[in-house]
């Protein structure tokens, strides 16, 4: 009878176990996205890009109270400005051209 009893526990524990892992991988499908998500991923670049352009601004301001005269500090500072402007613009462009999903 001791014996039944552990097998039915064993199995019972095996067949609980294997249940789990289904349900886990089931949760691990990646769901279609929806046009919704698109646009939503959009208005979150849009929204991080506006974030850039304000740090930008700031960094331009900025540069003029590094060192009067053209010295290696400030010189570092320009470029990188140029820098992220290069980055932000092709970021815009790439924004401004993605395709318009349909309308549902």
């Amino acid at each position: 009878m001791a014996k039944l009893v552990r097998i039915a526990a064993i199995l019972f524990c095996a067949i609980a176990l294997t249940a789990q892992e289904a349900q886990d991988a089931g949760k691990n499908i990646p769901r279609p996205r929806t046009p919704q998500d698109t646009k939503a991923d959009a208005n979150d670049s849009r929204a991080d890009l506006a974030k850039m352009r304000a740090l930008l601004g700031q960094m331009q301001r900025n540069v003029a109270f590094v060192s009067a005269g053209d010295t290696p500090l400030k010189h570092q500072f320009e470029l990188e400005i140029e820098m992220w402007q290069l980055i932000l613009r092709d970021l815009e462009s790439k924004l401004n051209a993605e395709p318009a999903s349909p309308a549902n």
